[in-house]
């Protein structure tokens, strides 16, 4: 069998969905647009399309130098990715799991909005509410820092978990129908929101403590529970979080196995590149090399059916169930 040929027809007959990437910050700084094919950084919408991939996952992320204004910094980045999707032929905002299937259908692409790390609701759930309104659904609660809903992992000498505001903004996010993502928060918030959250919840991109130790990593104690609650975990391909010596596109393969093996099936384990935030290792060094992922996961014996959850099916379940 040829398994990349094989790889891509897959792609073209089940979405597929990449849980998280910063690529607003090259509109932002002016270095190129998502709407025109380029060599820079790692996704635009047409290399996206070239990959195969449904729906990216894009984040409003926070550099912690505009934490004095971040409200206004996370109006900018929804401002330019909504923007870069109105101007995107054949790319659409997706506020529900129908978006992304139907972008599927046409041979299109949807975009999700997520904002990293909740600096950007500067303490008000109007804010947060407001979000929703232009488009956005899915928050990390923290990025590497403590802010006034919970601890990074940056910061974990306190072990601190969530804050009284907090809860008030799990229980808010429940309410409206937003993906709560817990990437970069410590091991006690991150059990703080599974015992508090009353929908599954993302870990967006990380990759396994058992096989690479790093704070941004989780342990197959968190992997279970996370699995227990119905969530998905997005396996990313930064090099750093896998050893960055030996960090390839096997291993990326080898962290996704991990999870299938821990948790005997492959329900809860999903992509989580990181594009355009991080390095990536050989192999995977742009968005349209996604095929040869998965043609390597169909070289080690899974099968489409397994294949067609890791790609998208694991997050489209958890979108429908929250997102509607």
């Amino acid at each position: 069998m040829d398994f990349l040929i094989e790889a891509v027809a897959l792609h073209k007959r089940c979405p597929v969905i990449d849980g998280h990437a910063d690529s607003v910050l090259a509109v932002l700084g002016g270095q190129r647009t998502l709407i025109q094919r380029s060599d820079k950084g790692h996704i635009d919408w047409p290399r996206a399309r070239e990959g195969g991939l449904t729906c990216t996952v894009q984040a409003a992320w926070i550099d912690p130098v505009y934490y004095p204004v971040a409200a206004r910094r996370v109006g900018e980045a929804i401002d330019g990715l909504l923007r870069q999707i109105a101007a995107g032929e054949g790319v659409r905002l997706a506020l529900r799991a129908e978006d992304i299937t139907a972008a599927h259908e046409d041979g299109g692409l949807a975009v999700l909005l997520n904002i990293e790390g909740a600096e950007g609701i500067q303490g008000s759930l109007a804010l947060l509410r407001n979000y929703y309104r232009l488009g956005v659904r899915m928050m990390g609660l923290v990025w590497n820092h403590r802010n006034e809903v919970a601890e990074g992992v940056g910061e974990p000498e306190s072990g601190g978990g969530l804050t009284r505001f907090g809860r008030e903004v799990v229980r808010e996010m429940n309410r409206l129908g937003m993906l709560i993502d817990l990437a970069h928060i410590t091991p006690r918030g991150f059990f703080d929101v599974l015992e508090l959250s009353e929908d599954p919840v993302l870990f967006t991109h990380g990759n396994c403590h058992a096989l690479h130790e790093h704070p941004r990593n989780l342990t197959d104690e968190q992997i279970k529970a996370l699995a227990s609650h119905g969530g998905v975990f997005g396996v990313s391909f930064v090099a750093s979080f896998m050893g960055k010596e030996k960090a390839s596109l096997t291993t990326v393969a080898d962290h996704i196995d991990h999870v299938c093996q821990l948790l005997g099936n492959a329900d809860h384990v999903g992509l989580g590149s990181d594009f355009d935030g991080a390095d990536m290792p050989p192999g995977l060094e742009d968005v349209t090399r996604l095929p040869e992922l998965t043609a390597e996961l169909l070289r080690r014996g899974y099968r489409e059916e397994d294949m067609a959850k890791v790609l998208g099916g694991n997050y489209l379940r958890v979108f429908r169930q929250v997102l509607g």
